[in-house]
């Protein structure tokens, strides 16, 4: 079975991401794509960082057939654009940004809009900035969309 280009997901190290790999492998077997995990930390945490939740990750991971990547820098976005433009990404998925957002969302649409960007919250739902069917969305009071995905097969 050939692939359609890759399904990236950004992830940080928590447990919690979990739902984003999940959802990126929904993604990736709606598209026939195949499916890389990516983790950009600031370059402080390159001497400690959480490795107990980043193996956990990329068990999880390899679970789903994904390849896990950990890179340190710090604009994580420039090294999201590498992975980008190294591995033919279709469709790039983040998590919601938090209260201390630095605007890596934002950021990454300004310099890739070609390239759908989803972001999925703590149930699985998947938001984007654009680019999906008028037909498939269901538009959000916030200006957002939505499309609902079908469930992990158990």
């Amino acid at each position: 079975m050939s692939k359609n280009g890759v399904v990236l997901v950004c992830v940080t190290p928590q447990h919690s991401c979990r739902h984003l790999i999940e959802c990126g492998q929904r993604f990736a077997q709606q598209q026939n794509a195949a499916l890389h995990i990516l983790s950009v930390l600031p370059q402080r945490q390159s001497f400690a960082p959480d490795w107990s939740v980043l193996e956990s990750l990329n068990e999880y991971a390899g679970e789903f057939g994904a390849e896990m990547t950990v890179t340190f820098s710090d604009c994580p976005s420039d090294s999201v654009l590498k992975t980008v433009s190294e591995t033919g990404v279709c469709t790039l998925l983040t998590g919601f940004p938090g209260k201390n957002s630095t605007h890596f969302v934002f950021d990454l649409h300004g310099k890739i809009p070609q390239i759908p960007l989803w972001m999925v919250d703590s149930d699985g739902t998947a938001y984007t900035i654009g680019h999906a069917a008028q037909s498939e969305l269901q538009i959000i009071t916030d200006g957002t969309f939505r499309i609902p995905l079908p469930t992990h097969p158990q």
